[in-house]
């Protein structure tokens, strides 16, 4: 499975809706905005409401030759009130329904795409962050010259695996 979640410049996005128009990916099904989102749109028309818009949350697949394709847009993730980060019960909760998805439909890695803010100059070579869920995927990660494990940038002590 490959997620795309909103961030700097919506690349994680962007990138996620290319690879699916790109290998001609079908819609599968959604989560359901009531729970996580406000409308950001209400139409009402003489006093009577019409129509209410929130943030699409879509899954969509592909049929390959050997293993299948999961992708999952996210146009937002749930922020308390209405804010712009996403900490709480309501992100966790909309994360794990994403994994719950990967795990009924038996994907063995789920990836994801985002952005983050980070000062370089235009000539050097741009560097992907990572983090990993087991001591396997963390080497395999680490082969990669152009990655970084998030715990280096950030300056924090750790490996870079996910020990929960």
């Amino acid at each position: 499975m490959v997620v795309g979640w909103p961030g700097i410049g919506n690349v994680g996005i962007i990138a996620v809706n290319t690879l699916r128009v790109q290998i001609g990916a079908e819609e599968l099904g959604e989560i359901e905005p009531w729970d996580f989102f406000y409308p950001r749109k209400v139409i009402i028309e003489d006093g009577i409401l019409q129509a209410l818009e929130f943030p699409s949350n879509r899954f969509y697949y592909k049929r390959l030759e050997k293993k299948d394709l999961l992708l999952f847009v996210g146009e937002e993730q749930p922020a308390p009130g209405g804010g712009m980060y996403t900490p709480g019960r309501k992100a966790y909760e909309m994360a794990n329904l994403v994994l719950d998805i990967a795990e009924r439909f038996g994907c063995h890695r789920v990836y994801t795409s985002g952005a983050a803010f980070a000062l370089t100059h235009h000539a050097l070579k741009p560097r992907v962050c990572a983090v990993a869920t087991s001591e396997t995927l963390l080497e395999e990660v680490k082969e990669y010259e152009n990655t970084v494990l998030t715990s280096e940038i950030r300056n924090k002590r750790g490996d870079g695996w996910s020990h929960e």
